[in-house]
């Protein structure tokens, strides 16, 4: 038996890890957005002109980015009115580093549609920080062109390395042994014993006794479903102020955890009991009751497969449109961001939902029990991947995996393992 106060300063100690993880990830990715840039604008070669050239957008890149230059026009820039009319340069502090000639080849990549053309004049990490330009070069204003509007774009965005996937592996190792921690000091499923009052406490309890004209009444606990339903409310409400003041990557990083605490602290607050130990017991943080050491490797190899099933998921279900997720991601910033985050909010998820969902509904049966807290972990991430379907099952099955642990086992520790690992997993390939 490990002394309680070995294990205290164990959970401590790891509580300390995701904490300290989670801060360094969000001044790192404050700094990947402080070196992200997306300059442009629109213009004509008319405006523009001053003497042989003109200077179309201009930009500071720093190095270690990976930039994009390009070039759009209002027309679907036909080689008929463009071919040789200018040369295209992208200048550093300027002097010319690249220059692209409107030739035959370079106007069969530009990509059009009916109204408008795109060409990318070149691509690739930055080298070197400083001024960057891109500039249009042409012995004589050509007229046939000179008044097409044109939206010249530099964009440079910070390029994921070594310290973004060691920020992910560093949280991850830090909550599972966080899940660990708290199965060693956690009761098995039984209700905690009742210990007798110090003399001190007996005649405080007495004095109050004496100065009550009245036993007060005790309070009654809310309804299963009511509680639920304001538990829900409430938490959707905390989603969407977040999403109002979480702007940006490192802001939405820091605004996660923050809910995510939140979401923990209403499902301990409203599962109801007298005692911070009886709602801990009641929300399900506690040990299985028989072989809890077989449950947690259990829990991991079944938050593999879990993994596996949805990843096959994702493959076979089509989307309609873009996720709000993926297009979080679709920036390296928003990459550390949402995989950081995925591997330190699984706990306080479980806590709410396997934990307050589940237990507050639990004395409508089991079934009613599993289907709300499968469904209500669903809808709320069913939201992030509105329009990739497969993603939405694979969210689903998780759920149903999960659940089916905390049904089982009687305690969510169990399926905060297989959900860490599912999300980890996911989180550390999407590095690779």
């Amino acid at each position: 038996m490990i002394p309680r106060a070995v294990t205290r300063t164990l959970i401590a100690a790891a509580a300390v890890i995701v904490l300290a993880t989670t801060v360094f990830g969000v001044i790192h990715i404050r700094g990947m957005e402080a070196r992200t840039v997306d300059a442009g604008e629109a213009t004509t070669l008319r405006d523009a002109a001053s003497g042989h050239e003109a200077i179309l957008v201009t930009a500071h890149l720093y190095e270690g980015t990976r930039a994009q230059f390009e070039l759009c026009a209002s027309d679907p820039m036909p080689p008929a009115r463009w071919l040789d009319t200018m040369a295209l340069e992208v200048r550093l502090d300027g002097e010319t580093g690249l220059t692209v000639p409107l030739n035959q080849q370079a106007l069969d990549s530009v990509r059009r549609n009916e109204t408008s053309g795109c060409l990318t004049i070149g691509s690739g990490p930055v080298r070197a920080e400083g001024d960057y330009a891109i500039v249009a070069t042409f012995e004589a204003l050509p007229e046939p062109i000179a008044d097409v509007e044109l939206r010249a774009r530099i964009a440079a965005r910070a390029v994921l390395g070594d310290t973004d996937l060691l920020i992910v592996v560093v949280a991850w190792l830090g909550s599972m042994l966080l899940v660990g921690f708290l199965a060693l000091r956690a009761r098995d499923g039984e209700a905690p014993p009742v210990t007798e009052p110090t003399e001190e406490e007996r005649l405080w309890e007495e004095a109050k006794a004496e100065l009550e004209e009245a036993p007060k009444k005790p309070r009654r606990p809310l309804p299963g479903w009511l509680a639920v339903i304001i538990g829900v409310v409430l938490f959707l409400g905390g989603v969407f102020a977040i999403g109002v003041v979480a702007v940006g990557y490192s802001a939405g990083l820091a605004g996660g955890v923050t809910l995510a605490v939140y979401e923990a602290f209403l499902g301990l607050l409203l599962i109801g009991g007298s005692s911070l130990a009886l709602r801990v017991q009641a929300c399900g943080l506690v040990r299985p009751d028989r072989w809890w050491w077989l449950w947690f490797p259990g829990a991991a190899l079944g938050g593999i497969a879990l993994m596996v099933l949805a990843r096959v998921a994702t493959s076979l279900v089509p989307s309609t449109s873009v996720s709000s997720v993926q297009a979080f991601v679709s920036d390296p910033s928003g990459m550390v961001s949402f995989a950081t985050l995925a591997v330190v909010a699984p706990l306080a998820e479980e806590v709410f939902f396997r934990g307050f969902v589940f237990g507050a509904l639990r004395k409508y049966g089991v079934a009613v029990a599993f289907a709300g807290a499968w469904l209500t972990f669903t809808f709320f991430h069913g939201m992030q991947t509105f329009g990739q379907w497969g993603a939405l099952v694979g969210i689903a099955i998780l759920s149903l995996g999960v659940t089916t642990l905390r049904t089982l086992s009687k305690s969510v520790l169990v399926g905060a393992i297989a959900h860490l690992v599912y999300n980890g997993l996911i989180a550390v390939m999407a590095f690779l």
